[in-house]
């Protein structure tokens, strides 16, 4: 995610230090040690004091051309900007009007054991349960490195800042903080088709499909919503959205010929058996399918989906067929000419190359934890997850890096377990693999995929 605030990350090396030295070190200290961020120089008539001051901040070389995500063009305000943090270490004791050595060299010996004992901070660093990554952080990780600094290079670093003997001090290198970039505006493309077409001069043609993924971000972060666009189109059937959401089918000379309709395509329409099937194609016929929108221009044409596609069969019979996620292909046959040639209606008709698109799953939200620690994750009503046409383990879901297992019909016992149902609504149930009881706002991402197709990035927030 990145940092907003450098002082972040200040906050959390001081708060490893007071927390690591007053509990696991010296609990005598716990009242009177003082961690301040001042320079060194600054720090007057001290006891017990650590200072920890930044005073230098160079970006680092290895992500410095790294591209952002996104196919923004030009993307650089979408990556992170990596930093590398220089700290000068300093302690501070000083009892009017002796100096104390001893106590100073105890102190700088305390904080140089806790940065070693902790040289990496994640979100799961505690001591004695408390959290030391500062909120800001998320999922990110920062590093401390001692530098190698001669005494002659000590030296000369208190010599630009006063006349006095060197102090002892310690210097420390930390990495990699990210600062947060811009939010993408469009997100990458998978790639669907891959091949080389011969097209008929003058027909139509489509190029991609495309459509806007809308997403709200977790509380801790702002809690605002995103919209990118995806292309190829990863479309849902939400109905409520505002604006609704729509597939746009990109392309040329849509609009040449007398008439055009769109035809769909999908692999589980073509593996359905009698009486409805198989269907290896289905035009979308606005009379028998009124939820259905196809708005033809000569280099787009706009799709409303609804969760079902009436098709008429050749010999008058009409099927339902279910609109599941997955991915689908989508062409545009038109009619470039009529002729009655012995007493029959003759059409010269030409099919455009296909594009394909996505429908995806869409979650709703998920409500609190209950008393066996279990959460529930509300889906949305334009598909029923227990759907028999949904082909075995068609359900995968991936909670912060980690994937759980279906265990349908049996009752959740392990961590990393999910099942799935549709009543009274449509919903899956997980027993997560981390603590559902927090001292802070947390929040896990969730990857839901049905049939291959992603659903909209979602996080399970979870809050004291």
């Amino acid at each position: 995610m990145g940092l907003k605030n450098l002082y972040s990350v200040t906050k959390t090396l001081i708060t490893l230090l007071r927390e690591n030295i007053t509990k696991n070190i010296d609990d005598s200290l716990k009242d009177v040690l003082n961690v301040t961020d001042i320079p060194p120089e600054k720090v007057e008539n001290p006891e017990n004091t650590l200072s920890l001051h930044l005073y230098h901040v160079a970006e680092d070389p290895f992500y410095k051309n790294a591209l952002g995500p996104g196919n923004d063009a030009p993307n650089v305000a979408k990556a992170p900007m990596a930093l590398s943090l220089f700290y000068i270490l300093t302690a501070h004791h000083k009892r009017d009007p002796q100096f104390d050595a001893q106590t100073q060299q105890k102190l700088m010996g305390y904080a140089l054991k806790t940065f070693h004992d902790f040289p990496v901070i994640t979100s799961k660093t505690r001591i004695n349960g408390s959290t030391i990554l500062d909120s800001d952080f998320g999922d990110d990780t920062i590093q401390t490195i001692l530098r190698p600094v001669t005494p002659e290079e000590a030296i000369s670093f208190w010599n630009t800042q006063e006349s006095n003997t060197a102090r002892l001090s310690a210097y420390y290198e930390v990495r990699v903080v990210m600062l947060r970039p811009e939010p993408p505006k469009t997100m990458p493309g998978i790639v669907l088709n891959l091949g080389a077409f011969v097209l008929q001069l003058g027909s139509a043609h489509l190029e991609r499909s495309q459509s806007l993924v809308r997403f709200k971000i977790p509380v801790k972060n702002g809690g605002t919503f995103q919209e990118i666009e995806a292309t190829p189109a990863r479309v849902t059937l939400d109905t409520s959205a505002t604006p609704p959401n729509r597939l746009l089918l990109f392309g040329a000379n849509i609009t040449r010929g007398r008439s055009r309709s769109l035809f769909l395509r999908n692999g589980i329409w073509a593996k359905l058996g009698p009486p409805d099937g198989p269907i290896e194609e289905s035009v979308v016929d606005l009379v028998e399918n009124p939820d259905w929108s196809v708005d033809f221009q000569t280099d787009r044409v706009t799709v409303k989906l609804a969760p079902a596609l009436r098709h008429v069969k050749p010999d008058g019979a009409s099927v339902d067929l279910p609109v599941l996620p997955g991915f689908y292909t989508a062409l545009v046959r038109s009619v470039m000419d009529e002729q009655v040639i012995n007493n029959e209606l003759k059409r010269i008709t030409v099919s455009s190359n296909e594009v394909s698109f996505a429908v995806s799953p869409r979650i709703q939200g998920h409500d609190a934890p209950d008393a066996d620690g279990n959460i529930q994750i509300n889906l949305g009503p334009e598909f029923d997850p227990l759907d028999p046409n949904l082909p075995e383990g068609a359900i995968q879901l991936v909670i912060a890096g980690e994937v759980y297992t279906r265990v349908d019909p049996k009752p959740l016992a392990n961590a990393k377990e999910f099942i799935v149902a549709n009543s009274p609504s449509n919903l899956i149930r997980i027993r997560p693999h981390f603590p559902v009881a927090v001292t802070r706002p947390e929040a896990h991402p969730v990857l839901l995929i049905v049939n291959g197709a992603e659903s909209a990035p979602f996080w399970i927030e979870l809050n004291p």
